[in-house]
């Protein structure tokens, strides 16, 4: 069987090349002259402008070419490209470029690049270095490639009440309903192994893993989970039913008749462009984030890891990223036990879609997440209670009251007013 495959997809190339030469499918065209890259159109296609008689084209000839499509069966786009995709990532023929694709505009296309056969091994090992990431495009097309995307407005406001809505809360990018299907990264944090990470404590590796995650819509909170697992996904989006992950999801919800109809409006309508959302991590080392490649709702972030404070510090697409620094805060706690003064922050802070600086007002955004370690907010709990405990000792014998009615005087001055009587 497996020779099977490997003859199937060495059909891949002559096919593909021949289907670029003819013309005859919309944006699959060559980006260089000399024909090592070539643009293959990448549509999602659940946006409102999909064409399947374009869009989809060539990878519904690539379906009927393998005889996986007949003309009159039910059209399945999202399926057909899941195919070619697969095909095209397994073939030691074919490297995806990310940075020559272009998926956040109007006609969104990605771009491969022709291996030469001398140049296929070390493709190949790169392929397997991303192993976890072909593996899951195998097992199944994503959630978003599968489920047709709502149709996300286009508002020049989010509906305030009595004010006019800045730049900070609108998407900042044109590909709101971009393909989602190969563009999220998955979250890997083998780098930053646990049982490396010196500590400056004895605990369980496993007491960093616990993440407490608390949603806030405009200074309400709606939702509350401790993640176990040390990683997980929070979105709007919910995950398809059936679909197995090992990793832990948090939903932001849609809110709830406590808010105003306008506040509603307005949060349901940030939430449409918070589908793929961020991804999150917790170990001994810190907690790390990462924004979706195709989210394309902004997010900002505050914390004690800031590089500036009372600047707004924004999440990158696709950049890994560390919002909190267990180490550093286990010796700012130590510093604190024994010198006192202000205990070390702990949490961090996430706000979809406005900016955010620590000199904000956060009652007044739409939605916020508030992210700690479960341990670092007991840690300071307990140092609280036993500085308090070390700064007054005696503090219930300071309290008595004395069982005296008089106050004495010492036995010599009493001798002394004797002798004058």
């Amino acid at each position: 069987m497996a020779t099977a495959r490997a003859r199937s997809t060495r059909k891949l190339k002559p096919w593909l090349v021949e289907q670029i030469e003819s013309g005859n499918f919309p944006g699959l065209k060559w980006d260089d002259e000399q024909k090592n890259y070539f643009r293959i159109p990448w549509k999602h296609a659940g946006k409102q402008d999909f064409r399947h008689d374009e869009d989809a084209a060539i990878f519904k000839a690539w379906a009927m070419y393998k005889k996986k499509y007949q003309a009159g069966e039910k059209v399945d786009a999202a399926a057909w490209k899941t195919r070619l995709r697969c095909a095209l990532n397994k073939s030691p023929e074919f490297q995806e470029v990310p940075n020559r694709s272009q998926l956040d505009i109007s006609e969104p296309y990605k771009v491969y690049r022709i291996v030469p056969p001398q140049e296929q091994g070390i493709a190949a090992s790169q392929k397997q270095s991303r192993k976890r990431k072909s593996n899951s495009d195998s097992r199944s097309s994503s959630s978003d490639e599968t489920d047709p995307v709502e149709k996300k407005p286009q508002i020049a406001s989010l509906g305030f009440e009595d004010s006019e809505v800045t730049s900070s809360v609108l998407p900042e990018d044109s590909g709101i309903g971009s393909d989602l299907s190969n563009t999220d990264t998955p979250f890997v944090t083998q780098h930053i192994p646990d049982s490396t990470i010196p500590t400056l404590v004895t605990l369980s590796q496993e007491t960093y893993k616990d993440l407490r995650i608390t949603v806030i819509y405009s200074g309400i909170q709606v939702a509350q989970k401790v993640v176990q697992s040390g990683e997980c996904k929070l979105s709007a989006k919910r995950p398809t039913e059936g679909f197995i992950s090992s990793m832990e999801h948090v939903l932001l919800p849609v809110p709830g008749e406590q808010f105003k109809e306008d506040i509603q409006i307005s949060t349901k309508r940030l939430l449409s462009f918070l589908q793929s959302g961020v991804m999150l991590a917790s170990n001994a080392d810190g907690i790390f984030a990462q924004r979706q490649k195709c989210c394309s709702g902004r997010i900002f972030w505050t914390g004690p890891n800031s590089n500036y404070q009372g600047v707004n510090n924004k999440l990158e697409r696709d950049v890994f990223i560390k919002l909190f620094d267990t180490q550093k805060f286990l010796r700012e706690l130590e510093t604190y036990r024994t010198e006192g003064g202000t205990p070390p922050d702990y949490r961090v802070t996430l706000c979809f879609g406005e900016e955010i600086s620590e000199s904000s007002h956060t009652t007044d955004k739409l939605i916020m997440a508030e992210i700690e370690q479960v341990f670092a907010s007991e840690m300071v709990r307990q140092a609280k209670e036993d500085l308090c405990t070390v700064q007054f000792p005696d503090l219930n014998m300071l309290n008595a009251s004395s069982p005296y009615l008089i106050t004495l005087l010492p036995v010599n001055i009493l001798d002394s007013i004797a002798e004058y009587s």
